[in-house]
């Protein structure tokens, strides 16, 4: 019999009742008290979809000179058609994790990033634009279909250090893939990097349907079309005030997360005078940060009432960091203690801000809320690099873009707060 022999406690958080449901796997409760298993395998899903996400610009001026193009318009364009559709894919994820279960959303998930790297790795200029669609269809849904699960699984007093566990996924994903992929292409060349990343993600699908047995979501019949589904995302953090306040917050974060990452090396260079080499390393020192953020933040966040409040000072701490990076003119170990603080805020939020979603979703509809909240998310991420851009060939310095970075970020602060 599921949970025979467990603590009360247990049965009741593993072996809630079930909604009837249309895969008889689906509707098997969760027996194993351990979130060990799940939480690992999630935070490996998104390890493989963020390496994925990122792989062909960790390579690109290689990939560039071997394809025939220009880095920067390669790693745009790229993007751009990635974070594009991460806004339409993402609410539609919380629909889809309804009608197919969680896990077997993540095994889509990491399906369609191993088809995105095939394509991309047959070295043909135009292929990449079908290898950006297929990821940015996949990436999405990944973070709808996990919040779902856990917060079906995790115990609420600890739902926040649990979200941000599998949060550090990304960083883990996005610096295992810096270090390893640049490193491959003497071997086997940037073709077999992709490649090795692609079938990693299709073996990590084949072993994930080993825990849809135990802890599968229910899967529901859902009416109406996949865009009524996707409006009713929309509608869903439109009628709820503190839901909103997290979206329009997490479109500010994300632009100074993006800024972040995608400008300190390029700021140290031209404005500090630093070499690559050292530039580089304060950034895997704001990497670093970001990681042990994420789980520190969510450790705070369970063991504090006003989890949005944790959310709003953090918005005021990334500005303050933001500010004292581009306003004072640092050496270099100064300037990596910095970074680190810059990272554990600017890219330590994030799981926090998962499981507060998860927690004001009506019950039922946690993938639907976090996919509808995320459309937020991905505009910042969207809008933010080229915004930033265009700002520093204006101005001729980094220093307005973080500024303004740091402006929406106080403002999502103040809006937390408030609420």
């Amino acid at each position: 019999m599921p949970g025979r022999g467990l603590p009360v406690c247990w049965r009741a958080m593993t072996t809630d009742p079930i909604p009837a449901a249309t895969d008889p796997v689906a509707t098997r409760p969760a027996r194993s008290p351990s979130l060990a298993l799940p939480v690992a395998a999630l935070a490996g899903v998104q390890a493989l979809v963020s390496c994925s996400l990122f792989a062909v610009p960790t390579m690109a001026p290689v990939v560039a000179l071997d394809v025939g193009v220009d880095p920067a318009t390669l790693v745009g364009v790229y993007m751009a058609v990635i974070f594009g559709l991460g806004i339409v894919s993402s609410p539609v994820g919380g629909d889809l994790v309804l009608r197919l279960g969680a896990l077997r959303v993540a095994q889509i998930c990491l399906l369609g990033c191993g088809v995105g790297l095939g394509l991309a790795a047959t070295g043909i200029w135009w292929m990449f634009i079908p290898a950006a669609l297929a990821i940015g269809c996949a990436f999405a849904p990944e973070t709808p279909a996990s919040s779902h699960l856990l917060m079906r699984i995790s115990p609420p007093h600890r739902r926040g250090l649990v979200f941000s566990l599998k949060q550090t996924g990304n960083q883990i994903g996005g610096v295992a893939g810096a270090l390893a992929l640049p490193a491959l292409i003497p071997l086997i060349g940037w073709r077999g990097g992709l490649l090795v990343v692609g079938c990693l993600c299709v073996v990590a699908a084949i072993l994930l349907g080993s825990l849809r047995a135990v802890w599968e979501t229910p899967v529901e019949r859902q009416t109406g079309t996949i865009l009524v589904r996707y409006r009713r995302s929309m509608a869903l953090v439109r009628a709820d005030a503190r839901l909103r306040a997290l979206a329009l917050a997490s479109g500010g974060y994300t632009v100074m997360q993006i800024s972040l990452n995608a400008f300190l090396v390029s700021y140290c260079v031209v404005e500090l005078g630093m070499g690559l080499a050292m530039a580089g390393a304060t950034l895997a020192v704001a990497q670093i940060g970001g990681l042990i953020g994420r789980v520190f933040w969510g450790a705070v966040g369970d063991r504090i009432t006003h989890k949005r409040r944790v959310l709003g000072l953090l918005g005021f701490a990334m500005a303050v960091a933001a500010v004292l990076t581009v306003g004072v003119t640092w050496t270099f170990w100064p300037l990596t203690v910095l970074s680190f603080l810059f990272g554990l805020t600017a890219s330590g939020w994030n799981g926090l801000f998962l499981a507060e979603v998860a927690r004001l979703a009506p019950e039922g509809r946690v993938g639907e809320a976090t996919g509808g909240v995320l459309i937020a998310t991905f505009v910042g991420l969207v809008a933010g690099p080229p915004v930033f851009g265009l700002l520093v060939q204006l101005s001729g310095s980094y220093a307005p873009g973080f500024m303004v970075a740091a402006a929406f970020c106080v403002a999502g602060g103040v809006l937390l707060m408030r609420r």
